[in-house]
């Protein structure tokens, strides 16, 4: 778009290095800071990912995602909020909605990443064309075709979720307090062990671990990944996929036959490459996207981010329909890559780009 970007960086040289002509604005003397410099900087402050307000992990998380763009409204900047996910109601503080609304009223545009995020903000009071309905931006990756040779590789992606219990303060802060004691993950990564040891001694396959978070904002994916293998029998069946290579990553979720997650990505990342996905869900978002992709029956429900007999079942059920699934996705998902590509389109149109 002939623009240029900055980013908020934990490691410049590495981002600098993978992408040229980035500016990058060092969070190791505090995010805080960083935001600051970043938005002066800028002529446009963009926000976007996915939960950009919720309440469930943390009542700081919502407040601090929103934080650029009041910063931006106090130094006369403009802003973006860039195919966003909005919390729904229940997941929600009660002053949350008003601060919301406050908020995205300074924003030149906005595209949210599903309906129900649209909703929630049009009882807010917003409208198109200021607020578009678009999809998760991972889509546009979309260039896999169905006709991408499968392996009998089971992907999984768990997650330890026992951190979301709506305190204020978030983990990475509460983990610095001495008094600071983590829930115990060990039924967790029990349950996982379980399902990923049956279906490794009944079909004989490889199973393939996806660490997606692996720094100090959230739990640390791998080291819950670990913990899960050490808790297995056939441990020897079981690989990790490496996040610090992210096109080896994503080939390699191509490459399984179903791919069972807690992470929203995972399921996301799935369909962008043709994989059948099962979520073993933690939060709305996951059931709106797997609403999305009309995979309603290979959405779990149960205790959040733990694997229980029902995703057994689902499991076995997609392994052995793995190919007709993945036909009746591909035209949803056809019409989803369209939506995500609105995003950008907006974004031209707000800015004159």
């Amino acid at each position: 778009m002939g623009v240029k970007v900055g980013v908020l960086s934990a490691d410049p040289k590495r981002t600098e290095q993978r992408y040229p002509g980035i500016r990058c604005f060092d969070v190791s003397g505090g995010r805080l800071k960083a935001i600051i410099r970043a938005v002066k900087w800028c002529d446009i402050a963009v926000v976007g990912g996915g939960e950009l307000v919720q309440d469930v992990s943390s009542l700081f998380y919502t407040p601090f995602n929103l934080l650029p763009i009041f910063l931006a409204f106090l130094f006369r900047k403009k802003s973006f909020a860039w195919a966003v996910g909005i919390g729904q109601m229940h997941e929600l503080a009660p002053l949350t909605p008003l601060l919301v609304r406050i908020a995205l009223w300074f924003c030149r545009g906005i595209t949210v990443r599903d309906r129900g995020s649209f909703n929630v903000l049009h009882r807010l009071g917003f409208r198109e064309p200021e607020m578009i309905l678009a999809a998760d931006s991972a889509l546009t990756l979309s260039d896999y075709s169905a006709e991408v040779k499968k392996s009998d590789i089971l992907g999984a992606a768990p997650r330890n979720v026992l951190n979301r219990s709506g305190k204020f303060l978030p983990l990475e802060i509460r983990k610095k307090f001495r008094s600071y004691k983590e829930p115990d993950p060990l039924p967790a990564a029990d349950a996982w062990a379980g399902i990923l040891d049956a279906f490794a001694g009944r079909h004989h396959s490889e199973i393939v671990l996806f660490p997606f978070h692996t720094g100090s904002l959230s739990n640390n994916d791998h080291e819950f990944c670990d913990l899960v293998k050490s808790r297995m029998n056939h441990s020897s069946q079981v690989r990790f996929a490496d996040p610090s290579k992210p096109e080896e990553f994503t080939d390699l979720i191509s490459q399984c036959r179903v791919f069972v997650t807690t992470p929203l990505h995972g399921a996301i990342l799935s369909v962008v490459t043709g994989t059948v996905p099962v979520s073993v869900s933690y939060a709305s978002k996951c059931s709106r996207f797997m609403e999305q992709i009309e995979l309603e029956d290979y959405l779990i429900t149960g205790e959040p981010g733990i694997p229980d007999k029902r995703v057994a079942a689902a499991i076995e059920r997609a392994w052995m329909n793995s190919e007709s699934i993945v036909e009746r996705m591909a035209p949803v998902r056809e019409k989803l890559v369209q939506r995500a590509a609105k995003t950008a389109e907006h974004f031209r149109s707000a800015f004159n780009l």
